[in-house]
């Protein structure tokens, strides 16, 4: 390899790969499937990628080059499972202290507790044997194969539902006091199990380079947002992966393994409540609803009507995305993923304090009507700008309603509140507040009428009618969560055939609105890169005629070169 050519390799990790895709999303969206085809051998994946002569149009052949560069660099990866990094600390003091305590915690499952220690117990034989230094690759195995094989075990023994159940708890626990049968709240254990992770992470990085390979993980499944930053903050080859099918589909799967309405009702609690950041609990438990809104890429997990294409359409997700990651600017993007980060990038302009949204409206080709965001209205202060010290203190009025000023209830409210919020200037932020929040503490209602924002949507089709558009029907829209009632109706009645989103709204505008009537849109799970991993992904590193031209020209000197000799 000549001393360009090897430059050129280099950029592109050819010598020294490393990617870490973490996986996220709520329970039966099919993390473990994603998992499953990423860990998966070439040979055995499959995909509907176009490979023929004779291609449809651009789709085909971008699928084409997508194709060619996985069938020629594709290597599986190795699976970090965080439930079975859970069933290490669980192990802390030992398989029979392990057993004794789930015993307690548990109480009336005592024959199923038995049979999962046996597999804690082989755990633990394994895990007292690795041998980092002088057997990296059996250190590797343990980790990736033989750990997740053995938890699996375990869970087939716990049945479902107590499995779920104690890796919640096991979960929760550990990031409050860093012991898996402890609830206490201790400072600076928040981030035990991401350290955890991210240790035996450089051991498979230490053990790949003293085997002299690249290393490509895959982590399943990050729960927590707190912990999706500590990754993203720490590793540039690490991408946050979210993983989402429709709800109905989801709750299916979910019967399928035995579990009941209730029960699948109490994971959802645990997993996808809204959570109100005054509360240290917020903190601790999981949160799949933040999680999919720091999301780097999205995969949709679609069921399929036959198994001859079961996993094809998510197969070719991930091949694509795994084909950019490892080569940016392979291939551009599409126009659901171009429209969807103009949503992405409108959102940050938002100045709710909350929640940010964006949403792009588009007409049938996929040609930009409208953009907005959730916002106050033109001409209101956003909450962002606004500090609960002016308000009490009379001091820039303009920013602050009638209501606010002279109702004194709400005032006194303000003051009370204010005192808990005073330290925090020491570090420069601002005190804003949430109107919404503070008026519903008032009035001791969760109600969301009262919000000073428009929504994402509401605002981009207002800006149709202020600034003159034309009309949208046969239109798409993409927004950055889903549209609530509200929002739906106005699509429904403009005429709105595509709603592309990525984190549904939890009440019943879907069932209630869009899939009402006789001219339902149709709602589509958002799929692809924004934010910053859009122009990680689609940004080539050089530019691709320069690449080309001087790979061929080393080539053609090494051709020469040899026919001389």
């Amino acid at each position: 390899m000549s001393y360009q050519q090897s430059a050129i390799e280099t950029i592109y990790r050819k010598d020294d790969d490393l990617l870490i895709i973490g996986l996220t999303g709520r329970t039966g969206s099919g993390c473990s499937t994603v998992a499953k085809i990423l860990c998966s051998p070439k040979e055995s994946i499959n995909h509907s990628l176009f490979k023929g002569n004779k291609p449809g149009g651009n789709d085909d052949r971008k699928s084409k080059i997508i194709y060619n560069h996985y069938n020629s660099t594709w290597r599986q990866f190795e699976l970090i499972q965080v439930r079975s990094i859970l069933t290490l600390f669980l192990l802390q003091d030992g398989f029979n202290t392990a057993a004794m305590k789930l015993k307690e915690a548990f109480p009336g499952h005592e024959s199923r507790i038995d049979a999962a220690a046996i597999y804690l117990e082989g755990i633990q034989t394994m895990h007292d044997r690795i041998d980092e230094k002088n057997d990296p690759g059996g250190a590797i195995d343990f980790y990736t194969k033989a750990l997740p094989s053995a938890c699996s075990d375990l869970k087939e023994a716990l049945g479902e539902n107590l499995f779920i159940k104690l890796y919640q708890v096991v979960g929760r626990n550990i990031r409050h006091s860093g012991k898996p049968f402890d609830a206490t709240r201790q400072e600076g254990k928040f981030f035990t199990l991401a350290e955890k992770i991210n240790a035996i992470l450089k051991i498979i990085i230490s053990a790949n380079k003293s085997l002299k390979r690249s290393t490509l993980v895959v982590i399943d499944a990050i729960r927590s947002p707190l912990e999706a930053i500590f990754f993203q903050d720490r590793y540039a080859a690490f991408y946050l992966a979210a993983v989402s099918c429709p709800n109905d589909e989801r709750i299916k799967r979910l019967h399928s393994l035995g579990l009941s309405v209730d029960q699948i009702a109490a994971i959802d609690s645990e997993e996808y409540s809204s959570r109100d950041l005054d509360n240290p609990e917020t903190y601790s438990v999981q949160d799949i609803q933040a999680c999919l809104q720091r999301a780097d890429v999205y995969i949709s997990n679609h069921d399929v009507p036959n198994k001859v294409s079961e996993f094809q359409g998510l197969a070719n997700q991930l091949i694509r995305l795994v084909s950019l990651m490892k080569h940016p600017g392979l291939v551009t993007p599409n126009a659901v993923e171009r429209c969807m980060q103009l949503a992405h990038t409108a959102k940050l302009n938002s100045g709710c304090i909350s929640r940010q949204v964006g949403a792009t409206i588009t007409d049938e080709n996929f040609s930009v009507q409208a953009i907005g965001w959730n916002d106050a209205p033109r001409g209101h202060v956003p909450c962002n700008l606004r500090n609960r010290e002016d308000l009490t203190a009379g001091e820039d009025q303009s920013a602050y309603s009638e209501y606010e000023r002279k109702t004194e209830k709400f005032l006194n409210q303000i003051r009370q509140n204010t005192p808990k919020y005073i330290h925090i200037k020491n570090t420069g932020r601002n005190l804003s507040y949430c109107f919404k929040s503070e008026y519903n503490i008032l009035t001791g209602k969760p109600n969301q009428v009262h919000t000073r924002s428009l929504h994402a949507e509401e605002n981009a089709f207002l800006q149709l009618s202020k600034y003159g558009g034309r009309g949208i029907a046969g239109g798409y829209l993409f927004t950055t969560a889903s549209p609530c009632e509200l929002c739906a109706k106005k699509a429904y009645q403009l005429g709105v055939t595509k709603i592309y989103y990525i984190d549904p709204y939890p009440g019943i505008a879907l069932t209630h609105i869009l899939e009402g009537g006789t001219t339902n849109p149709e709602l589509i799970l958002f799929s692809g890169a924004i934010g910053r991993a859009f122009h990680r992904l689609f940004t080539p590193i050089l530019p691709y005629k320069d690449e080309l031209t001087a790979l061929a020209k080393m080539d053609t000197v090494n051709a020469l070169t040899n026919d001389a000799q």
